[in-house]
């Protein structure tokens, strides 16, 4: 075998257990031993990458406004070093969680240039194929236990999973679906495609990644993807306005509707929760009468109209969120960076200490950076989406991927405390590949 091709092959084989393995609890240190030889091939393809390339020259790629919001950002980060609570905590979560996390995203953008550049003929094109097919295989996975589990439960048992917490699950199958969503409209309206297999089995694919979001039974999970339905349907509109007939124009958004509204009907239907949903918001917001929110229990949630008691993750959801919006009013310039500034806002103001996170990613991230380290984030963001745009409207279907997996994590994080640990690597490393495909216009694959 050429070594090319031995190149591709151990790279796209380490990739599909790397993303496999990710969201399984208690295999760090396997995790981290695969990444190292990830590492190893990564430095040894600088050492034999060959001369016809297709990468993006680093210099210009630095010229590029998003990798400038990005350099600010983590100046920013750094300075809230300087007026942390505990700095050596905060510092050793900056190197580990940021840092950590930007090296992984150059590996994973620097990977892709090299495996160009080793062989021009389109192994680059390929690494998302192993990473969405791994987080497709724990939604698939998951679906076949909860089919195993029926006969013995009495009733279909949506919401039960193999390991771990429904939402680690919920986080995989969401990121597969972005990709699979890219993946089939860039087929239905730029005539590429993503993956390289028939249309039959991007729709099904897509349709199966569908029913496994349901299976899950996350709430913001669902939310998540009908964003991105959503998002999709208004870049493909406005996209390729003026090139479509107004029949096609129709029929994507008939569809788009159609499988929001498919989706979120099954939800409600197999989620009991929805029904108390409404009102524990509305209870929820006045957290001054009500203190279940202060330790986190549950024992102690409102009783509704219905003399049911409030939806536990609704109730502290919104309760907490109103917290965490006082906090950030109350010290705009952060705790310094870390994942704990929403425990260290309630141990400051209500003496209570153990706290973690808000559940919205974006508030703890701003307890602990402040509204300047927001500003920058959110700029980074609206860049980074550009660029996918750019990429999009000039023919390339993998700026559609970039865009949705950008929109994916951070509706999410919006959502849920997600922004760290193994998902901000994960997403992370996505990222980079997908922004070396979106900038190289590496070789396409028509339908």
């Amino acid at each position: 075998m050429k070594r090319p091709n031995v190149y591709c092959i151990g790279s796209l084989l380490l990739l599909g257990a790397i993303y496999f393995i990710f969201p399984i609890p208690h295999t760090v240190v396997l995790r981290n031993l695969l990444l190292l030889i990830l590492i190893g091939i990564t430095i040894t393809l600088f050492r034999n990458a060959g001369a016809q390339a297709v990468a993006v020259p680093g210099r210009q790629a630095w010229q590029h406004g998003e990798l400038q919001a990005l350099a600010i950002l983590t100046s920013w980060l750094l300075l809230t070093i300087l007026w942390a609570v505990d700095r050596v905590f905060s510092f050793d979560d900056y190197l580990s969680e940021w840092l950590g996390s930007l090296f992984v995203a150059w590996l994973g953008y620097k990977l892709a240039g090299k495996l160009s550049e080793l062989n021009p003929g389109g192994c680059a094109i390929h690494l998302a194929v192993p990473i969405m097919l791994a987080l497709f295989a724990h939604g698939l996975w998951m679906l076949i236990y909860q089919v195993w589990l029926w006969p013995i439960s009495g009733s279909f048992p949506v919401g039960a999973t193999p390991f771990g917490d429904y939402s680690v699950l919920s986080t995989s199958i969401n990121i597969a679906f972005a990709l699979l969503l890219a993946d089939a409209a860039s087929r239905w309206l730029a005539h590429k495609k993503i993956f390289p297999w028939s249309n039959r089995l991007a729709v099904a694919l897509l349709l199966s990644c569908t029913v496994f979001a349901v299976a899950a039974k996350a709430r913001n999970g669902i939310i998540t993807i009908l964003a991105l339905l959503i998002i999709t349907m208004l870049i493909l509109l406005w996209g390729q306005r003026g090139q479509l007939h107004f029949r096609r124009q129709l029929t994507t958004a008939a569809v788009g509707i159609f499988l929001a509204a498919g989706i979120l009907t099954l939800n409600v239907a197999s989620d009991e929760r929805w029904g108390r949903f409404a009102e524990s918001i509305v209870t929820a917001y006045d957290t001054k009468t009500n203190r279940a929110w202060l330790d986190g229990s549950g024992d102690n949630l409102p009783i509704l109209s219905n003399e049911q008691s409030a939806d536990h993750s609704a109730y502290m959801r919104v309760a907490w969120a109103k917290v965490a919006i006082e906090g950030i009013a109350h010290k705009p310039l952060g705790y310094g960076y870390g994942l704990g500034g929403f425990g260290r806002y309630l141990e400051e103001v209500y003496g209570r200490s153990g706290a973690i996170s808000s559940h919205s990613g974006i508030l703890d991230f701003t307890l602990a950076n402040g509204i300047p380290g927001l500003l920058l984030l959110l700029a980074f963001v609206a860049l980074f989406f550009r660029r996918g745009w750019l990429s999009w409207v000039s023919g390339n279907p993998w700026g559609l991927a970039l865009m949705l997996s950008l929109t994916n994590y951070f509706v999410r994080i919006l959502l849920d405390g997600h922004f760290g640990g193994f998902r901000l690597k994960m997403i992370a490393f996505l990222l980079g590949i997908l922004y070396w495909l979106a900038l190289a216009k590496p070789q396409q694959r028509d339908v």
